[in-house]
């Protein structure tokens, strides 16, 4: 695999889960299982909620080493030791490695193979492209990218490529199959009533 990403190379994007299940449960839940990947983004938090939240996710992977990326709040993954950060466009990726410590992942949000190329130019550690497949949580969601560019990109981007949207233990390997680097789950694990268990198949298909 190309560049230097978590191992396994699964990472999980929070969400709101179903109740009574919190964000730090299911994080929780899925580092027991095996996850050493997770990217926290919340957009309907207070700045303080957030903080919060940050902090003991923070913590909670230190205890397992695992990576943990803050979405859309550099000045929070500063503040934390070895976290990493994930904008949307790669002419955020300059400002952000002059702020978070140098062992902190930078990922950016792609859509295309253009946009992941600019996303390796500006400096970039890894890319989610997106979305390969049908996705509940963002219905009509597109268009979908799918096996053949999801090919072609892992030819032409040098950094790992995160495939992201509708990825289950189904097709997990498939992405892999086809270039990818790794794969991102959402709703998959966050809404799932046994997180632990869809982890664990997740990460069963991707290391084969």
């Amino acid at each position: 695999m190309k560049g230097s990403i978590p191992k396994p190379p699964l990472l999980i994007i929070t969400d709101p889960p179903v109740p009574p299940q919190t964000i730090e449960n299911v994080v929780t839940e899925a580092l027991e299982a095996g996850c050493r990947w997770f990217m926290y983004r919340d957009k309907n938090k207070s700045a303080q909620e957030f903080a919060a939240t940050a902090a003991v996710l923070s913590k909670l992977c230190n205890q397992y080493e695992a990576i943990l990326c803050i979405n859309g709040n550099t000045e929070i993954a500063d503040s934390y030791l070895g976290c990493g950060a994930h904008v949307q466009s790669g002419k955020e990726v300059y400002g952000v490695r002059r702020r978070i410590k140098p062992s902190g992942l930078i990922g950016v949000s792609c859509h295309s193979i253009a946009e992941g190329l600019k996303a390796e130019k500006a400096g970039a550690d890894y890319i989610t492209l997106s979305p390969i497949f049908e996705t509940a949580s963002k219905p009509g969601y597109g268009p979908l990218l799918g096996a053949v560019v999801l090919k072609e990109a892992a030819k032409q981007i040098g950094i790992p490529i995160i495939a992201l949207a509708g990825i289950t233990s189904s097709n997990a390997a498939e992405c892999i199959r086809n270039g990818a680097s790794g794969v991102a789950v959402m709703g998959g694990v966050m809404k799932a009533t046994e997180p632990g268990l869809e982890v664990a198949a997740l990460i069963k298909e991707i290391m084969g």
